[in-house]
């Protein structure tokens, strides 16, 4: 069985300037993503996607080498995770002349992921023949979608059709939210199915504190709880 891990990390980060480098522990980003994957032990290869030459010689010096850069096509704003995926996989196949089973996307802006999350993860999908399983966190009631308002063209609307039927807490379901810690895919889903959430679709709920790292903010609250607490995790 191949399984592959890819993590992308790509340059042009605008709204927290060369976040997936920021270090933790004298560990960047990227690279705690990378020995979280190692340590699980379930994976055949692990790959960092970059664009970026600096990031690549910053990864070199620790002995995680990249065969070759992301194509600047793929490193767009608007790039897709499918699109991504779907570029990787083709590469690493044609590359290592190996058809890869299942493929895992660990974004180095999720650094409180540990390798319990991988591992439970890819027993799930394998065991039960899943196309995807996704980490997920409950979201407060409050913040419920049929309770979420948007403004368009300065008029106050609801986000949901279902907005306007809201009366109380009682009829909400329970929502969630994709924590970014994993995400998993069997090669049929990302190949064939051209879908990253396919109607043969689990999850993992993490119900411990989780930060994605989008601002110094972020990451100064991700730093506190890495070092407080995931290091006993290991």
């Amino acid at each position: 069985m191949i399984n592959l891990a890819i993590i992308p990390a790509r340059s042009g980060s605008k709204s927290f300037k060369n976040k997936n480098i920021k270090k933790i522990n004298k560990k960047t980003l990227i690279e705690i993503a990378y020995q979280t994957a190692k340590n699980s032990k379930i994976f055949t290869d692990i790959i960092v996607s970059t664009d970026s030459i600096k990031y690549a010689n910053i990864l070199k010096k620790k002995k995680i080498f990249i065969n070759s850069l992301r194509s600047k096509k793929f490193a767009k704003d608007n790039t897709t995770d499918l699109q991504l995926l779907n570029y990787e996989i083709k590469k690493y196949e044609i590359q290592h002349k190996k058809k890869i089973n299942y493929i895992s996307l660990l974004q180095p802006t999720s650094p409180l992921r540990t390798k319990k999350d991988l591992i439970k993860c890819f027993k799930l999908i394998s065991n039960k023949k899943l196309d995807a399983v996704w980490t997920i966190s409950k979201i407060d009631k409050k913040f419920n979608p049929i309770k979420v308002l948007v403004i368009k063209n300065h008029k106050l609307k609801y986000f949901s059709k279902l907005g306007p039927t809201f009366v109380s807490r009682q009829q909400l379901h329970e929502s969630y939210i994709r924590n970014g810690i994993a995400y998993f895919f069997s090669r049929e889903a990302i190949m064939n199915y051209k879908k990253i959430l396919p109607f043969n679709s689990s999850y993992i709920k993490i119900n411990r504190k989780i930060v994605n790292i989008d601002s110094k903010k972020d990451f100064d609250i991700a730093k506190k709880i890495y070092i407080k607490k995931v290091l006993n995790l290991y």
